[in-house]
């Protein structure tokens, strides 16, 4: 087997235990990378529950109008816009420098600029600094996702990136806490600055993170990596037996990690995804992920709005106790799909919720309009839309062989902000013409159940398959690299 496949095989033979199959190792990790999640969901949700009470007031245009519909969903949608950007850079970047160093630098660039959005004075200003922030916003999260995949055993994986995704509903819980009840006490820009002061973590993460075991494999780096797997195992209490480096530690095999895909351009890394067996995964990922993406920040970005308007009927703006009943519904939905995805299938599970998130959209848009038919359709909305993301989470990085895993696992994140540009951007849109929340959630409900279908019918299941081996794309890079091969015989020796 090759080093990537060495390494997986000792990860995989540590000892699950603790809660939920978790060691105590790796809810630290989870708690350490989690964070930086967490801070990602409050600033992208803080920033629109901000709006009516908060820059909407004190942003203005230069004749002293305030921002119309169509502004106030480009600034819902700068972000998502930015993030684009930065899916498509820090994916590749993080296969060639590295994933612990990308995961830092996009955390920091999203952190600060949310420090610039607090002393943002116009329109133009505010609107650059959460395009720029979005850069970060993009490169993080499927960075950090790659990076905790590549660090636990077979056995977890997929609990362990739904876990993480829950994070992401902390953060959202805490946004609701801060923007309706924070903003009684101080200006919105004072609740920006203090949102930005979890930057400092970024700083942080460089010691308590370690890099991917699997990426320093692949790419040569063969001492650190066995470093990191032999903490690891000293925390599980395994003193591995004393063997030698050589060649014979982990024989060489064909499979795709056996390739040095650092020798290829951008371009040639970039269209692997296109090509043989991952052609038909790519496609699907790129249509699952811009439709739930559409979807959940429609609905989100805007939820306190959505049926505010309605005559006689209850109003989710400034009601903080209701608001954080629905957000946080978010958080079981996620434990539950880490458990599902592990029993039944990153797969199934995907299909399964993204049907029962359509079916809930629907019924919030349809029921009368009462404070507990919103709180009861909204909290089984959350449960299962945001299952649905823990679940692509856990499905997406394990369509991809590990040499171009993190751009496998950003470029759906990247392409899905089409739908997370349109989606925020349309509602606005929408509501000032008037249309019911009934058609709006409906066709939030559509999209989902074509992502499903898509999904079931042409959709890769990852699970008991080896992911590194993708006979179509090794027969190309042996033709490309001329069969070159990367053999380590020594930790400082290596051979093409």
């Amino acid at each position: 087997m090759s080093y990537v496949q060495g390494i997986s095989k000792r990860l995989d033979g540590l000892p699950l235990g603790g809660c939920l199959g978790v060691s105590g190792y790796y809810w630290g990790l989870l708690f350490k990378t989690g964070i930086g999640w967490a801070m990602d969901a409050m600033d992208t949700f803080l920033f629109t529950y901000l709006a009516t009470d908060g820059w909407k007031l004190d942003i203005k245009n230069p004749d002293g109008t305030l921002l119309n519909g169509q502004q106030t969903g480009l600034l819902g949608s700068a972000a998502f816009a930015g993030s684009l950007v930065g899916a498509l850079v820090f994916g590749p970047m993080a296969d060639i420098y590295g994933r612990k160093p990308m995961f830092m630098v996009t955390l920091a660039i999203f952190m600060l600029c949310t420090l610039a959005c607090g002393l943002a004075k116009s329109y133009e200003a505010l609107l650059a600094f959460r395009f720029i922030g979005g850069i970060g916003l993009g490169g993080e999260l499927p960075v950090a996702s790659t990076l905790l995949q590549e660090l636990v055993p077979t056995a977890i994986r997929g609990r362990m990136i739904v876990l993480l995704e829950s994070f992401w509903s902390l953060g959202a819980m805490l946004a609701v806490l801060m923007a309706f009840q924070l903003t009684r006490i101080v200006s919105w820009r004072v609740v920006f600055y203090i949102s930005a002061i979890s930057m400092l973590y970024a700083a942080a993460i460089r010691f308590i993170v370690p890099e991917s075991p699997k990426w320093l494999a692949s790419v040569g780096r063969i001492c650190e990596a066995k470093d990191v797997v032999f903490q690891i195992e000293k925390a599980h209490h395994i003193v591995p037996a004393k063997v030698s480096d050589s060649e014979a530690e982990y024989p060489v095999e064909e499979g795709m990690v056996s390739y040095d895909c650092s020798q290829l351009t951008t371009m040639e890394r970039i269209s692997l995804l296109f090509r043989g067996e991952l052609l038909g995964r790519t496609i699907v990922l790129w249509t699952v992920w811009t439709c739930l993406s559409f979807t959940y920040y429609a609905i989100y970005i805007w939820l306190p709005d959505l049926r505010s308007k309605e005559p006689n009927g209850y109003n989710l703006n400034g009601s903080t106790g209701t608001m954080f009943f629905i957000i946080f519904w978010q958080f079981p939905g996620y434990l539950s799909a880490a458990y599902a995805v592990e029993v039944f299938g990153r797969k199934s599970t995907l299909a399964i919720y993204l049907i029962c998130a359509g079916i809930s959209a629907v019924a919030f848009g349809r029921v009368p309009n009462t404070q507990t038919n919103l709180m009861v359709s909204g909290a089984c909305m959350s449960w299962f839309m945001l299952g649905s993301w823990g679940s692509l989470y856990a499905y997406t990085p394990e369509n991809y062989p590990t040499p171009i895993r993190a751009m496998g696992a950003s470029y759906p994140s990247a392409f899905s902000r089409i739908g997370a540009i349109a989606g925020p951007y349309v509602i606005p849109i929408m509501m000032d013409a008037n249309y019911s929340t009934d058609t709006i959630m409906l066709m939030c409900a559509v999209v989902l159940v074509v992502a499903a279908i898509v999904l079931v019918g042409f959709g890769f299941e990852p699970r008991g398959q080896d992911v590194d081996h993708a006979p179509a794309i090794e027969f190309y890079l042996s033709a490309r690299l001329k069969g070159r091969l990367v053999i380590v015989l020594s930790p400082n020796e290596e051979v093409h």
